[in-house]
């Protein structure tokens, strides 16, 4: 006898739907009083994204983790978000980057890890990229435009033909206004 058939009652693992978190389009107000509220972040995604937070009416581990970062203050380590879950601390992780993702993609709010602590990105946070980019920039990126521009104006003075795409052009203009700045 042939093994049962079940394809009428399952689906391809790769054609289900994920779990699909979108922009709320909440005004800046709206996220602040979520913010202002202790669990109002997990509150939110279980309310707005029932399906994709829940089963069987319990949340999700991720929504779970993300539950134990709020009631700590939205500062945390990993360790006391395992601790709290009864999980490792490389689950941990897993979890607090999945609801990072829901967090970000429904209320345009950063989580970032520093190192094995786990916080709601800071005025200081953004400073800090500021400078890192700024770094790479004057590092990295300026003295690769100089030798652009040592290029171009040496085919120039040949009078030899330039041909240079519209980034490479846009990118010369803009170096030039900056030194004009």
């Amino acid at each position: 006898m042939a093994p049962f058939d079940f394809s009428a009652w399952t689906t391809d693992p790769k054609s289900e739907p994920k779990p699909k978190f979108h922009d709320l389009g909440l005004t800046s107000e709206q996220v602040g009083t979520i913010l202002a509220s202790k669990h109002g972040i997990g509150d939110l995604l279980l309310q707005e994204f029932e399906r994709d937070t829940k089963r069987g009416g319990v949340p999700h581990a991720f929504v779970k983790a993300l539950i134990v970062f709020e009631e700590y203050g939205r500062d945390t380590s990993y360790g006391a978000i395992a601790a709290a879950l009864e999980v490792s601390k490389d689950t941990a992780k897993d979890y607090i980057r999945e609801a990072r993702a829901a967090v970000n993609s429904s209320l345009g709010v950063d989580i970032i890890t520093d190192g094995d602590y786990v916080r709601l990105v800071t005025a200081d946070d953004a400073r800090e990229r500021a400078d890192r980019v700024m770094k790479v920039f004057s590092e990295q990126v300026m003295p690769a435009i100089r030798r652009l521009e040592a290029c171009t104006k040496s085919l120039a003075n040949s009078g030899a033909p330039l041909a240079l795409n519209t980034r490479a052009q846009a990118i010369l203009a803009a170096s030039r206004i900056e030194e004009v700045a």
